[in-house]
């Protein structure tokens, strides 16, 4: 297959991946949340496939990872730092995207850091804002239209319940 063919191919798929992306979001069950990221996850690493993103493929697999950890009550301390230390390490070992690949290595080590350490409804919505910010960015580099809509839809719904958030605490 020529690269248009992959591309819309994993857009396709990308597309799928982003009704589990807004599905985690609107349900208010914290184990569909953990299995809808899950789903995601998965999805996009093989869109990433098509993309030729060897730091995505590897960066969302150990993303699918954590968040099964994080569903099944065992990320503790140590498995946080396991799951940031190999996502460094693989990602930039792997990584031929350039600075994008950073993007996507830094958006899930943010994210896992935010799985541990943030303890309010703020805390986890601004971590959600700064990784899906991340995310777009990597997404325009690999021609990924379909995760960047849904993640500039994403950074603009998640503000807003920052907003909101902010506004009743006042």
């Amino acid at each position: 297959m020529n690269t248009i063919q992959l591309t819309v191919i994993g857009n396709i798929i990308s597309f799928a991946a982003a009704v589990f992306l807004f599905a985690g979001g609107w349900t208010k069950d914290r184990d569909r949340t953990f299995i809808y990221q899950i789903c995601e996850s998965l999805l996009l690493c093989a869109a990433n496939v098509c993309f030729r993103s060897w730091a995505g493929i590897t960066t969302l697999l150990l993303a699918a990872s954590r968040n099964y950890m994080v569903l099944k009550y065992r990320y503790t301390k140590k498995v946080m730092w396991f799951f940031v230390a190999l996502t460094i390490a693989a990602g930039l070992a792997v990584n031929n995207v350039g600075i994008a690949g950073v993007f996507g290595i830094a958006a899930t080590v943010e994210l896992a850091l935010v799985n541990y350490y943030a303890k309010t409804l703020f805390g986890q919505k601004a971590g959600l804002l700064v990784n899906t910010a991340l995310w777009l960015l990597y997404d325009i580099r690999v021609l990924d239209i379909s995760s960047a809509t849904a993640q500039a839809i994403m950074c603009v719904l998640t503000a807003t319940a920052m907003a909101r958030l902010k506004g009743k605490t006042k």
